[in-house]
């Protein structure tokens, strides 16, 4: 995805995202950034992409780390300090594969990262738990496993499928508001706790 600079945005953009960054670095460490959380006031009202596709390398960096931590224990489930995230599911004792969409998701990734757990990990990362599709595309952009030249069409059509399949698992973990055009998170009150019989 194209990522903005300083120099491509308003005046007032720039302002309001100073201060976002500033509440971020005064009022929380660098380990409890949910998964490169973006602050609720970062929402544009109004806007269909209600989350600013602006994000500090310092914010993405903690994201990351995260991400890479998650997939090295992909069995259990991640405590994302604001959310939990289940784990994978186990099939005969094996982790399940589901199908790799190699042509957005980089060759090095881990074995078990699909397009189901970008996805998921975005939805878990949704301010209030709550954002439209485009949003998901944003925070799904911040992943580490995705290729570096993906468009926001190939992004978008990969997220809007993914989002489709997880709505329809067993136990979800999306909802989609048809009236309100959004996505809702639903798994943001479990404990890794809730998960510890789901991969098996």
């Amino acid at each position: 995805m194209t990522k903005n600079t300083s120099d491509d945005m308003p005046d007032n953009e720039v302002n309001r995202t100073a201060k976002i960054l500033m509440q971020i670095a005064n009022n929380r460490s660098c380990t409890s950034i949910n998964l490169g959380e973006r602050s609720e006031e970062s929402r544009a009202m109004n806007s269909l992409e209600t989350i600013h596709p602006y994000c500090s390398e310092e914010i993405r960096a903690c994201f990351r780390r995260e991400e890479a931590l998650r997939y090295t224990q992909p069995y259990k489930a991640f405590d994302g300090k604001k959310s939990v995230v289940a784990p994978l599911k186990r099939r005969g004792g094996k982790l399940f594969k589901r199908i790799c969409h190699y042509d957005i998701l980089k060759r090095n990734k881990p074995p078990f990262f699909t397009l189901h757990c970008l996805v998921r990990d975005a939805a878990a990362r949704l301010p209030g738990g709550v954002g439209t599709r485009d949003d998901v595309c944003v925070l799904a952009g911040d992943s580490q496993f995705i290729v570096e030249d993906i468009s926001n069409s190939q992004l978008s059509k990969a997220v809007k499928g993914g989002l489709d399949r997880l709505h329809y698992e067993d136990d979800p973990c999306v909802k989609y508001e048809r009236g309100r055009h959004r996505w809702t998170y639903l798994h943001g009150d479990r404990k890794v706790e809730d998960f510890e019989d789901d991969s098996t």
